[in-house]
């Protein structure tokens, strides 16, 4: 069996309508992620950058799935 590569994860959770967006202002953005395993929070901000509450050391799809639906703008715009 092929694993499952956080990129294809993440477009998963999206599909499967496992991410709730709760915030989104300025350079923060915050979610809960419904995983395999669970319910995560995920998140960015200035102080910490990206972070997920999953055990995933590195790279999570948790915080892939929320980069999907999430952009910064250039110049500091509204968007995460």
């Amino acid at each position: 069996m092929t694993r499952e590569t956080i990129a294809s994860k993440a477009r998963r959770y999206l599909v499967e309508q496992r991410v709730t967006v709760t915030r989104v202002d300025g350079d923060v953005a915050d979610a809960v992620i419904r995983g395999d395993t669970g319910e995560h929070r995920t998140g960015r901000d200035p102080a910490r950058g990206w972070h997920c509450s999953c055990q995933a050391r590195g790279r999570c799809s948790h915080v892939a799935a929320l980069k999907l639906v999430t952009v910064r703008q250039p110049g500091g715009g509204d968007a995460a």
